[in-house]
């Protein structure tokens, strides 16, 4: 999991119990309840045994939020294929009005192993503009939610993305 940035705030409400967070909790990040109640059932579906979380807040007002679920078998493609499809993520997370394939990354940030598919808020902007990535490696199926006021999210976004890659690698 990608620590905090220094000068960051952490964000103790994801923490969970234990260091593991509930999959109700986990759901409360799509933007509508029963979007939320599908992704629930196609967790306990697929097995998932764990989510772990980890938030902050940067000295810019940047938030981001990192979630990793593991499952009992490498279904976790299963899975990311029916989230994060192409163009548009299937179930929008809480804030933008659409998301589209955010297709700036450099070809030299993907790392080996790593599925990786990321979303832009696509005009017009709300007053605070969502990015997020699912990322999947074997066994696990990395989301980041990341949200700010401005333009100027792409470069820590895609930086948090190639990170968080690197060391699901």
């Amino acid at each position: 999991m990608l620590p905090a940035p220094a000068g960051a705030t952490q964000d103790k409400a994801l923490r969970g119990v234990d260091g593991w967070l509930a999959t109700k909790d986990f759901v409360k990040e799509y933007a509508h309840e029963d979007d939320g109640e599908e992704v629930a059932g196609q967790l306990t579906e697929l097995g998932r045994r764990h989510i772990t979380d980890r938030g902050w807040t940067a000295s810019d007002g940047t938030r981001t939020r990192i979630y990793l679920l593991q499952f009992d078998t490498a279904v976790a493609g299963d899975l990311r294929t029916d989230l994060a499809p192409f163009e548009e993520p299937k179930y929008p997370v809480r804030g933008p009005g659409k998301s589209v394939t955010d297709d700036g990354f450099p070809a030299a940030a993907m790392v080996r192993g790593v599925e990786r598919y990321a979303y832009a808020e696509a005009r017009p902007y709300g007053t605070e503009r969502v990015r997020q990535a699912y990322l999947r490696a074997g066994d696990v199926l990395a989301v980041i939610v990341q949200s700010g006021k401005g333009d100027a999210l792409a470069v820590p976004f895609r930086q948090t993305g190639t990170l968080q890659s690197e060391l699901l690698a």
